[in-house]
Order: structure tokens, then C-alpha cells, then sequence
């Protein structure tokens, strides 16, 4: 599981850095790129001119919601997160982008989650999970990769933001998340094989 951070708070950044040195976190900007501001306001060609202007420490970057220019592509030397918003947009997706990414929220794609799964059984695309939220760590083994804030976190609230800034605070999570941490079961089963 690729874990990554986007652009935030630089205290959480900094939180996210130290994490990455540890190898919890793969990912954190500007390697992975995203700019949330400018897309949600489709601002695309914005967003574009502000990667290029890091386009050397990008490996992932989002693509911008709703365009449809295959010439992007080709134009940066990235990975590329294609958000799918529609069940209209897979096949572009499948042809411009490395993961297909599965919007967090209700409202921002018009197809369930199992025709997701469904659709990346067929064609076996990289899936990556647009933002984690605790309602969705049941199923964060289905992804390839995803990004995660503060608000990933089932235990977060605004009032204990201070706390987040610790580390040390995240290793439990982040093993999880990445699949480290060995049960009691499982580690028995390994040493019977």
C-alpha cells in the first residue's frame, strides 16, 4: 500500500517527513502533487503551471478533474491519479493515467463502490483511494494506494490537532495501513508452514 500526503499544513507536513524517513509514508508533497484549491475550482491550467514549477520533485500527481486533454500526459514526467467521477470517464482514464482514483466523498461520482471493484477486477488497473477516511479503512485493501490527512485518522478531532503533530502518534495507524503489523494468527500460521 503506497501511502501519501498532499499539500497541508507544514507543522503536518513536517509530522509526515519524519514518518517517510521511518518508511510509513511513501509519499509527501510535493511528490505527491495535488493542490486541492485549484482544482475544485477547475482552475486546470493554473494547477498545470504550478506543477511545472516542481515538476522535478513530483513522482504522483493528481490529474485535473474533468479534463479531458490526452496531451497532458505527455507533457510531465509523473505518475498520474486520474479522479473518476463518472463511469463515462474510464476509458480516458484508462488510456492518460497509472492509478484510477475513487473519489472519498458521496456526490462526487455517479457509480458505487462495487462497480469500482468490479471495474478494476476487468481491467486491472492500479486503484488509488482519493483521501482516506475512517469509513473506508474496512476496505483500503482493495487500493493500490491513497492519500491520507489528519481527518484519516478515526480517533481525530480539531481540539486534539497538537497531538497529531507527534509521530509517534501515527505509527500504530500507519502499520496498519500498510499492512506491518503481523497478528498473533497470522504469525502462528507462518511458523506451522
Amino acid at each position: 500500500m503506497l501511502v501519501a500526503i498532499g499539500f497541508t499544513y507544514q507543522a503536518f507536513m513536517r509530522t509526515m517527513k519524519e514518518l517517510q524517513r521511518r518508511g510509513l509514508v511513501d509519499l509527501v508533497y510535493p511528490e505527491f502533487f495535488d493542490s486541492l484549491s485549484l482544482l475544485v475550482r477547475r482552475r486546470w491550467h493554473a494547477y498545470l503551471r504550478k506543477l511545472r514549477k516542481v515538476e522535478g520533485s513530483v513522482r504522483v500527481a493528481l490529474w485535473p478533474d474533468y479534463c479531458y486533454d490526452p496531451r497532458i500526459r505527455g507533457s510531465f514526467s509523473v505518475e498520474w491519479v486520474f479522479p473518476l467521477h463518472s463511469a463515462e470517464e474510464l476509458d480516458f482514464a484508462l488510456k492518460v493515467a497509472d492509478y484510477v482514483g475513487f473519489p472519498n466523498r458521496d456526490g462526487l461520482c455517479d457509480y458505487t463502490f462495487s462497480w469500482f471493484l468490479e471495474q478494476k477486477q476487468t481491467y486491472g488497473f492500479k486503484a488509488w483511494l482519493l483521501g482516506l477516511k475512517p469509513r473506508y479503512l474496512h476496505v483500503v485493501r482493495s487500493f493500490d494506494a491513497c492519500d491520507i490527512t489528519p481527518m484519516s485518522r478515526p480517533d481525530f478531532t480539531f481540539s486534539r490537532f497538537p497531538e497529531f503533530l507527534d509521530p509517534e502518534s501515527w505509527v500504530p495507524f500507519l502499520r496498519r495501513l500498510k499492512g506491518l503489523e503481523v497478528t498473533l494468527e497470522v504469525w502462528l500460521r507462518a511458523q506451522d508452514a
